[in-house]
């Protein structure tokens, strides 16, 4: 009896060995999973793109990608182009405030970010009055401009990259913007490698630019009042929003991927929304566009003081990431299944 009991024990203790082994390995399989969902965010799980560029204290651009938080990194801007203008960036205080010779340097990050997966986009036009196009000529010349120094890794002013896409942020009305686009969309079909192209969009307004041969649309629901999101007295109405969003969702293509774009903080502009009520309020109706791809954030200055994609990436994505928790629950869940069948069968 004694040696019985004693054999049933030994093969109950290997027995139990080999399931918490199998248990971790189809727990680690599980965060395997979740964490390739994440590294693959884009397209197909969405995330969160932010602007970089405007502000010396924001830190670099290797340490913005290396946050984790963000799936696409907006460089700004190319705020100087167009009738005979000299090309100019204009990065805030970085590489010596967008000269050539300085944002070379830029280089070795821009490779890092992408050797991470997060695809690194050249943002023109922004709030300088110094870009404009002419003529449908002047158009597709500086299409060319913008395909040799950086979309086809011959060396620019970032050094030899090949960025990942042009996004259009034009504060303007001014015609030729289309054949802009489609002079980038003919150079990336015959020239390759195939870029992006995104276009920023107050949700006020339509946009400046056709957007039938955009891959992402940021909607900008800041400083426009009219739609965006407004807490200024007790009773915050998310109504405008929503109505303007489900506008763009009905307005563009299947093929536009649209992000919402917000306000990292409320100290610099109008529309900004605290994160529980962008978790609770707007995302669940947001995300039910076939065509939701994310929240893009301006910009990664007041993102990092104030935390907000840390705070909203976890609702953001499409598929919420499996937490740790939840892999250690269900190394638990394995195990005691196995054990109560274990101690049944004997």
């Amino acid at each position: 009896m004694v040696g019985s009991l004693s054999l049933t024990l030994i093969q109950l203790k290997k027995k139990t060995k080999a399931t918490i082994m199998a248990c971790k390995k189809q727990a680690l399989l599980i965060l395997f999973l979740s964490l390739f969902t994440f590294s693959t965010s884009h397209p197909d799980n969405g995330g969160i793109a932010v602007y970089w560029g405007q502000d010396s204290r924001e830190g670099d651009l290797k340490s913005t990608c290396d946050s984790g938080k963000y799936a696409i990194v907006v460089l700004g801007f190319l705020s100087k182009f167009g009738a005979g203008r000299t090309p100019v960036l204009n990065f805030a205080g970085h590489c010596g405030n967008g000269s050539w010779k300085k944002c070379t340097e830029l280089e070795f990050q821009i490779k890092h970010c992408q050797a991470k997966g997060i695809r690194v986009l050249l943002s023109i036009g922004g709030a300088s009055s110094e870009y404009s196009l002419i003529s449908a000529a002047d158009a597709k010349t500086v299409a060319n401009y913008l395909f040799s120094n950086f979309l086809s890794g011959q060396y620019g002013p970032l050094g030899a990259v090949t960025l990942d896409g042009i996004d259009f942020s034009i504060e303007n009305s001014e015609n030729h913007w289309d054949v802009l686009a489609a002079e980038l969309d003919s150079l990336r079909r015959s020239r390759g490698p195939y870029f992006f192209l995104s276009g920023a969009v107050h949700c006020s307004s339509p946009a400046p630019f056709p957007t039938d041969l955009f891959e992402y649309i940021f909607v900008k629901f800041f400083n426009n009042p009219t739609c965006a999101y407004s807490n200024a007295n007790a009773n915050a109405n998310a109504t405008p929003l929503l109505n303007s969003w489900d506008y763009w969702v009905n307005s563009v293509l299947s093929n536009n991927s649209l992000f919402l774009g917000l306000p990292a903080t409320s100290s610099a502009v109008t529309g900004y929304i605290p994160s529980h009520v962008l978790k609770h309020d707007i995302l669940p109706h947001v995300k039910k566009a076939s065509n939701y791809e994310g929240v893009v954030l301006w910009d990664r200055h007041t993102d990092n003081q104030n935390g907000y994609s840390a705070s909203i990436l976890f609702h953001v994505l499409k598929t919420p990431l499996i937490s740790v928790t939840s892999v250690s629950d269900a190394i638990y869940q394995c195990v005691s299944k196995v054990m109560n069948r274990a101690y049944a069968d004997h």
